[in-house]
């Protein structure tokens, strides 16, 4: 019986009712004095108790897909991702940010010797274009800090989290920086990786829009992003070496920004992510009335009615325990050159951190192909 299964969950509160019936039924016969009887209640309150409060937890476990099975629930699930090959069918000036600290954080990391172990920067700035600011966090690679490439530059993967999200999350609970140094251990090319989230006006769920009257998220990532990196980095010049991926809404921000900024942006990763904008009470009114943006952010509109991108693509999600796999195949099924796509399905697992963990090491390998620095 599957985790989020309706039989499971209803057989759980069904266990409830007939715990509930009992105790008031049984009440008054056990009021009998002693310790067994006490016992027998004390039990039978925390019994019911234990047994409503699991119910409602698989019930909202099985809305948003924490964990999507036992397999999930219990780690055993966890065989290595690969990717499949879906089809491939027929700058000028650097401008100074102004507003702008760098710190390097970590543990010891003044004694560390980033030439050897790379580093990670805290990096605030605010954007020239917009004026949102940001909070992120820059990994290094080894390579950076080595005298024989002092003058190369290096792709560079913005990655961003899910809604509402902090970049935080990435290094702690995600452990994006232990990924990298494994990936770069294993012979992926060093890059650089910004750590940031897709919302920069909290607590509002923007969808990565240009809201009207609002804030300009789409043009931040557009401009101000890759502007900040120029003025304090070595990155890639040319498109050819600026990626950007995410997980849930942050993967889907990854899909739409690359795909309506391919001047910038040359390849993208949807961890979980979905193909249409959420609009809710997180969200508000993202498009004033106006249905051609509306339709311009719905990435499976754009991909039926505009022509495609010269990008490429990784779409991963999970066949069983997430709700949008359908849309991302049918996402898949849409796409037409010069644009290219690949996937990266698991069998199962939830919408979770640990089920995107096991999709960054396939994905990170994936950007190594894909990118090259100019």
């Amino acid at each position: 019986m599957g985790l989020t299964g309706g039989g499971f969950i209803a057989l759980l509160f069904l266990v409830v009712a007939v715990l509930f019936v009992f105790t008031v039924w049984w009440w008054p016969r056990g009021a009998r004095s002693g310790p067994v009887t006490v016992a027998a209640r004390i039990g039978l309150l925390v019994g019911t108790q234990a047994v409503t409060l699991l119910a409602v937890l698989v019930a909202v476990n099985a809305h948003f897909e924490f964990y999507s099975g036992w397999d999930d629930l219990f780690a055993t699930n966890a065989a290595p991702a690969r990717i499949k090959h879906v089809m491939a069918k027929a700058g000028g000036p650097v401008k100074q940010i102004d507003t702008a600290t760098i710190k390097r954080i970590g543990t010891a990391a003044a004694k560390r010797d980033p030439a050897v172990s790379g580093a990670t920067e805290e990096y605030r700035f605010q954007g020239q274009a917009t004026g949102l600011s940001a909070e992120t966090y820059v990994l290094l690679p080894p390579q950076y800090y080595q005298p024989a490439y002092a003058r190369t530059r290096f792709p560079v993967v913005i990655v961003l989290t899910g809604y509402p999200g902090h970049p935080s999350a990435l290094l702690h609970t995600m452990r994006f920086p232990d990924l990298v140094r494994q990936a770069e251990r294993a012979g992926v090319p060093p890059a650089i990786y910004v750590l940031m989230r897709p919302t920069e006006a909290p607590p509002r769920d923007t969808e990565c829009a240009d809201v009207p009257g609002g804030p300009q998220v789409e043009s931040f990532f557009a401009t101000d992003v890759p502007l900040a990196m120029q003025a304090h980095y070595r990155v890639a010049v040319g498109r050819a070496g600026w990626g950007v991926m995410g997980d849930s809404t942050g993967g889907f921000c990854a899909t739409k920004i690359a795909m309506k900024h391919p001047d910038r942006y040359s390849a993208a990763a949807s961890l979980s992510g979905y193909f249409s904008t959420i609009q809710d009470l997180t969200t508000g009114k993202l498009f004033d009335g106006n249905k051609n943006l509306q339709n311009e952010s719905n990435l499976l509109w754009r991909e039926k009615h505009l022509p495609a991108p010269p990008i490429s693509l990784l779409v991963a999600s999970c066949r069983v325990g997430e709700k949008t796999y359908p849309e991302n195949e049918r996402f898949l099924a849409g796409i037409r050159p010069p644009m290219r796509a690949d996937s990266l399905f698991l069998p199962s697992g939830g919408h979770n951190y640990r089920t995107f963990r096991r999709m960054v090491p396939a994905t990170l390998r994936w950007f190594g192909v894909h990118l090259k620095a100019e």
